[in-house]
């Protein structure tokens, strides 16, 4: 349409046509508004179902989260079975170990503690069997120091009848035989077979709400042989996974399959007697299917199964949260009616005191303009009005389809963009905590060692990354020291890095060196490695008690040392390829030894390649100024130290790569604690 051209409506009028013109324009508004309700209404009906749906995507995510954790516990108790399977199928091989009586004064040591299921089985019956399996203790100790804080006991009993407990608990055993043959969880794990895991209970010494997670252990013939069972509190499952940060009156809980409120301060109750629960709502949360559903009192309560145990997770939410956003469009729809309202209410007074003359060359445009707003508000939101005008009334039809077209993107875009953030938001959040949970982060990460003290922190790039540190007992006199770094950022990294991460620990625990474990690692990633990732290794076995140490560096950073009394200072020395770039490597092995006072600090590319605004980088020689700032700090103020260096050279610039660090302090031989 040419503006310049324009044609004034005339100024002549009769009373009789200005009436016509108000009517008209009346009933345009009145269309118009009709229009704006039926959005209101389509608007609102698929903000609701958005709505329902997110709330039920995060409990099925949650449910899964908790399934996730309860599964490592089951892998553990797995892994245990398969070792003393092991054991049994070729006894002779294995040196047998000394497994001391029952006694008051191990009170607080992580020990062994025989005992049998009757006094009618003879000692020396079990006796090769005890020394046999006293060979556990190897096996068992790092996996009870890493989760000390969540797992209270473990033990196993043999269906020749041997009970053997491991914990710290010597002291409140009592002497009397405990017929674990006749059980529950003895029972449970022989009928199924596989790792299962028991009722939630209350442990027997006030230690927490507790479950027991137990696999069956088999000899080479296939016959079954036994159980091994694991304590584990429910305390740091639930502050993991069902303490969700919810809206006033909204909280998660945990059902068991009976029914009842699984609570970590032991309240009982059942599912019927939560706040706003209706016995159809009760029912429906039973049936294991994953669903959302609103009771009488206007509660949504949104429930999935947890697989490992068959519970099932909830979150109890009031309408009126769920439903917030869709009272906002409301009210938003509702102002824009009224603005709408206020304009055609200004347009009329407008063309009421300035019309002198109505001919139908104005009428027709305004009268065709009413039936688009009718067919529009009829739900045909295509629709558009034809400005047939080059007046005022065809600037309306402009601006009524420019407005209807930009109110059908609009919720077509509100509605696409929330499902997609808040889906992959959900996600991203749970892989966080996965992967945080994947590294250790308990300090003193083994207070039962004097010798040596270690910290380690890893900072991602994103909300997950491909660095990765892990520090783990090899046995009770070696410890296991990983600094690693993945091509590439992101989700795929992450991946990668779950796998180097388990295959590296998981291989330097069946034992030999640096080197032949890398080897294997390589070998093992190489295989099906089609989208050509690696990853950068330091690897170390220390001698905690001589400090003698072996290392492999596979293209990652120069390690740091600061001998007793000194400064930091690089240790440079050639390296060997990354692992993952090719079949057959051979990596190689520089020998090391710590003193006493001694301290080693590892990274990755992270902390030298930080850069600043100006695109230069922190460097080594930084690094090193950082760590020389207060060379005799502790290693949480040391590590503190280099980030806030960081931190400071970066200023506002953005982070580009994961920060990871580990530091480790010698102090030499001394006496375990007790």
């Amino acid at each position: 349409m040419d503006r310049g051209k324009r044609k004034p409506i005339k100024k002549m009028m009769r009373r009789s046509v200005m009436l016509i013109s108000a009517l008209s324009l009346l009933l345009l508004m009145i269309g118009a508004s009709l229009t704006m309700l039926y959005i209101r209404a389509r608007s609102k009906s698929a903000l609701i179902s958005q709505a329902e749906q997110n709330l039920k995507n995060t409990v099925s995510e949650r449910a899964d989260l908790v399934d996730s954790k309860l599964q490592r516990y089951a892998e553990k108790v797995t892994l245990f079975a398969d070792y003393i399977k092991k054991l049994y199928s070729d006894p002779d091989a294995v040196k047998k170990v000394e497994v001391p009586p029952l006694s008051a004064e191990n009170k607080g040591i992580l020990v062994l503690q025989p005992n049998k299921i009757s006094e009618d089985i003879k000692d020396e019956a079990i006796a090769e069997e005890k020394a046999l399996l006293g060979n556990m203790d190897m096996i068992l100790y790092p996996v009870f120091t890493e989760n000390e804080d969540v797992i209270t006991t473990i033990y196993f009993a043999t269906e020749s009848g041997l009970l053997m407990a491991y914990d710290r608990q010597s002291d409140i055993k009592p002497d009397a035989c405990y017929n674990a043959h006749e059980t529950d969880w003895y029972k449970l794990a022989k009928e199924q077979g596989k790792a299962a895991f028991t009722d939630v209970y209350l442990d027997s010494f006030d230690r927490g709400l507790t479950i027991t997670c137990v696999a069956p252990f088999y000899k080479p013939d296939g016959s079954f042989a036994g159980v091994i069972g694991m304590d584990i509190l429910i305390s740091d499952l639930y502050e993991d996974a069902v303490a969700m940060d919810l809206e006033e009156d909204s909280y998660a809980f945990l059902v068991d399959n009976k029914g009842n409120v699984i609570s970590p301060k032991m309240e009982e109750r059942s599912l019927d007697a939560e706040d706003g629960m209706d016995p159809d709502v009760s029912k429906k949360i039973l049936s294991g299917v994953t669903g959302i559903t609103l009771s009488g009192d206007r509660i949504y309560f949104a429930y999935s199964t947890v697989s490992s145990t068959d519970w099932k997770f909830c979150i109890r939410c009031p309408e009126e949260v769920v439903l917030a956003p869709v009272s906002d469009m409301n009210q938003s729809i509702v102002t824009a009616i009224l603005i709408f309202a206020a304009v055609f209410w200004i347009s009329n007074l407008a063309i009421l005191i300035n019309s002198k003359r109505f001919a139908d060359s104005v009428t027709r445009p305004i009268l065709a303009l009413g039936n688009d707003a009718k067919v529009i508000s009829e739900g045909n939101l295509e629709h558009r009005a034809v400005a047939e005008t080059n007046d005022e009334i065809g600037d309306l039809a402009i601006n009524f389809n420019k407005m209807a077209e930009e109110l059908k993107e609009y919720i077509e875009n509100l509605t696409r963009v929330t499902a997609e953030k808040e889906r992959i938001g959900a996600e991203l959040n749970v892989a966080t905590q996965i992967q945080a949970d994947m590294l250790p982060r308990i300090y003193p990460a083994f207070p039962q060692f004097t010798e040596f003290d270690i910290y380690a922190t890893m900072d991602p790039a994103k909300e997950v990354g491909g660095d990765f540190y892990d520090f783990f007992l090899v046995d009770q006199d070696h410890l296991g020291l990983v600094m690693a770094d993945v091509s590439g950022k992101g989700v795929p990294a992450a991946l990668f890095m779950v796998i180097a991460k388990t295959l590296i620990k998981n291989r330097a625990q069946m034992g030999g060196t640096p080197s032949e474990i890398l080897g294997f690692v390589n070998e093992q990633l190489c295989d099906g490695n089609e989208a050509q990732l690696f990853v950068t290794v330091w690897f170390a076995i220390l001698d905690i008690r001589t400090g003698k140490g072996i290392a492999a560096n596979a293209g990652h950073e120069h390690p740091v040392i600061k001998r007793a009394g000194g400064q930091y200072e690089l240790v440079v020395y050639k390296h060997s390829p990354a692992v993952a770039t090719m079949e057959g490597l051979k990596f190689r092995e520089h020998e090391f030894e710590l003193h006493p006072g001694d301290t080693l600090f590892v990274y990755t590319d992270g902390v030298p390649e930080a850069t600043n605004a100006d695109n230069v980088l922190f460097g080594t020689d930084r690094m090193l100024d950082s760590l020389n700032r207060d060379p005799d700090a502790d290693l949480k103020t040391l590590l503190k130290n280099v980030r806030e260096d960081i931190d400071g050279f970066m200023l506002d610039a953005p982070q580009f790569d994961d920060i990871t660090m580990l530091g480790l302090t010698y102090s030499g031989k001394t006496e375990e604690k007790e």
